[in-house]
């Protein structure tokens, strides 16, 4: 039987050069995200979603450097001394993302808390932002451990698939049935078949 492979010939393989053709408006050098992006700025208007004149928004932030922010500018107002408070997260009050931080004072104990998200009736605003922001991207609860635990971030609400879609879902239906009604109301309207 006759070998499958003969030794010493080397199989021929043609090696293309790469080249690029560059159009005059876009930059070789440019990465295809930054392309994209720039693409979808007629889509999503930046300066409007993230200015200082929206009414919620969400930033990530260090505790520490909380703390050497209310170090630097506050006065506690029972004891009017400086440099002495200790902001901490209570861990027993976290609700997915959204959790309980107080600032104390070191020499008179006194204390002021807060939730760090404004409450909803379906929970807290953080989470259900949290929640269709994974949910539009199209990637879903594993996904959003996963990205929790990469930025050092409490994990996401327990309830991440039932309660707080449920709610999308039901205004989603409720929307469709309505803009269904008013084409068909349309369409009757049209051809006469129903008396206004």
């Amino acid at each position: 039987m006759p070998r499958a492979k003969k030794f010493g010939h080397q199989k021929r393989r043609l090696i293309r050069k790469k080249t690029s053709v560059c159009v005059v408006s876009e930059k070789c050098d440019v990465s295809s995200s930054k392309k994209k992006i720039e693409k979808s700025k007629g889509y999503f208007d930046y300066e409007d979603n993230f200015s200082a004149e929206s009414q919620s928004r969400f930033v990530i932030i260090d505790l520490n450097m909380l703390n050497d922010i209310f170090n630097n500018i506050a006065k506690c107002r029972y004891c009017d001394r400086s440099f002495c408070f200790d902001v901490a997260e209570n861990k027993s009050s976290r609700r997915g993302l959204a959790s309980s931080i107080s600032a104390t004072c070191k020499y008179c104990g006194s204390s002021h808390g807060s939730m760090t998200s404004n409450s909803v009736p379906a929970g807290y605003e953080v989470n259900l932002r949290f929640v269709y922001g994974m949910r539009c991207i199209g990637i879903g609860k594993s996904a959003a451990q996963t990205f929790c635990a990469l930025m050092n971030l409490p994990p996401p609400p327990a309830k991440f698939e039932k309660d707080c879609i449920r709610q999308f879902l039901m205004r989603w239906k409720l929307l469709h049935h309505i803009q269904w009604l008013a084409a068909l109301m349309k369409l009757l309207l049209q051809t006469k078949t129903i008396r206004t």
